[in-house]
């Protein structure tokens, strides 16, 4: 029986946790995932005209030259934005320049996600009198992010935004770069919505956009699951793999959250691992939470949606879609809140999940009314060691003090409780772009056929 209640006992836990983190220091040495002591940023805002393109543009306004801002544009027309230039002397870095080509009614361009945050208090500066706006970042050369543009943006804190239909307003002023050709579905805003990406030099290639050969593609369909405990209907998208037959060995099963999104790109992930035989074929039912108060109250800690998930939509897929009753081929997964729900439902209803893919969950989390933070990890530490596997990875281009340190402490409570797992820091933002990445590496190391 797991042990919800982690508030009796705590100080105890502590105590027993950092000796057990010291007694294991050799096994986290070798295994190289020891906190760091102190951060290097991946990315900073850099000087006005640090940007070559930028600055000689400056210098050829300010010497009269009237063809040169039409000429700039010609060529980002042609390259595409935002520019990337190499730094002199630093291999490890580049200049990436955002650009906005304004009008007389352009007030202010704010860069939202990325190396920009989430808070809209990043924005461009206009290029003397011209047409030009633009901010410039120094940026590591393995990063990719996902990001967002708002002309004549009204500056206000998502933090001051109450109610899911003000959400969805703010969100809806976002919107793709003009100038960039690469485009991705956004994690924010409205389903359907894109976000514009940008790829540095050394990035790892996209786990979802290499096309799979039509003859491995898998099916999707839409249904939905009625839950007594939710007092609802969850709608759902389930894949069945290519050659798919309920008369072969029950299925391993993935129940993955946000399915709205995530259907756009984890059926090719699926195809592309079950084809190169990283992977067994598997079922995977992708879960609806795409309401943003449902998503808030059914995801971090809900024991209903636990049950609802343990009970209710894993027998309904076994009933459906021929899967397996074994914990140990049975994966849980999220990104953001979704991980928290994915440990959240493995640590309450071990005999159902026993692999748990958590990416960029929002450990910083607690329950209304509670003073500390990272509640899940101290439910963690509070709770006997069960028969779970766990893979867990952050973006560096998150909050180092809030997203990535919370991660690490989980990471460290799991490697105390004796939890196989594997941990990665990857150079990206809070985004389902780089959580495809990660979705694959944990798909492979908890399903992989070596495994």
């Amino acid at each position: 029986m797991v042990v919800l209640s982690c508030s009796l006992g705590w100080l105890s836990g502590k105590l027993n946790l950092l000796k057990i983190i010291i007694s294991r220091l050799g096994m986290l040495l070798l295994l190289g995932v020891i906190p760091s002591v102190a951060e290097t940023p991946t990315y900073s805002a850099a000087a006005t005209y640090d940007s070559p393109s930028i600055a000689a543009l400056h210098k050829a306004d300010e010497s009269g030259d009237a063809g040169a801002v039409e000429e700039f544009w010609k060529a980002v027309m042609k390259h595409s934005a935002p520019l990337i230039e190499p730094i002199p002397g630093n291999h490890d870095f580049s200049f990436v320049t955002f650009l906005w080509r304004g009008d007389p009614a352009t007030k202010n361009v704010v860069i939202f996600d990325g190396v920009a945050a989430f808070d809209a208090k990043d924005q461009m500066l206009r290029l003397d009198r011209t047409n030009v706006w633009f901010k410039t970042y120094k940026v590591r050369n393995d990063a990719r992010f996902a990001y967002n543009l708002s002309p004549n943006d009204p500056l206000t804190s998502f933090d001051e935004i109450k109610g899911d239909d003000a959400m969805r307003h703010r969100l809806a002023m976002l919107l793709v770069d003009p100038l960039n050709r690469h485009r991705c579905p956004t994690t924010f805003g409205a389903y359907g919505a894109e976000s514009s990406y940008v790829e540095l030099p050394n990035a790892v290639p996209l786990a979802w956009n290499a096309p799979s050969p039509p003859a491995s593609r898998g099916k999707v369909v839409v249904a939905s699951v009625t839950s007594a405990y939710l007092k609802d209907q969850k709608k759902v998208w389930v894949y069945t793999p290519v050659g798919y037959s309920a008369r072969r060995r029950p299925y391993p099963l993935l129940v993955l959250f946000d399915g709205d999104r995530n259907v756009d790109w984890v059926p090719r992930i699926l195809d592309n691992l079950i084809r190169q035989q990283q992977i067994p074929p598997m079922v995977a039912v992708l879960v609806d939470d795409s309401v943003p108060s449902a998503r808030r109250s059914e995801l971090p800690a809900n024991p209903l949606f636990a049950d609802f998930l343990a009970r209710e939509l894993v027998p309904w897929s076994r009933e459906k879609y021929h899967t397996t009753k074994e914990a140990a081929r049975t994966v849980v997964a999220g990104s953001s809140y979704g991980g928290l729900a994915a440990v959240f439902a493995a640590l309450r209803h071990p005999e159902v999940f026993g692999n748990v893919i958590s990416l960029s969950g929002s450990f910083w989390w607690k329950p209304d009314g509670e003073k500390e933070g990272e509640w899940h990890t101290r439910l963690v530490t509070s709770t006997p060691t069960l028969p779970l596997r766990f893979y867990l990875e952050v973006g560096l281009m998150e909050s180092y003090s809030m997203q990535v340190a919370a991660n690490r402490h989980m990471r460290d409570a799991l490697m105390a409780k004796g939890y196989r797992l594997r941990y990665t820091e990857f150079d990206g933002g809070h985004s389902f772009l780089t959580w495809s990445g990660g979705m694959a590496n944990g798909l492979v190391f908890l399903m992989g056929q070596k495994n």
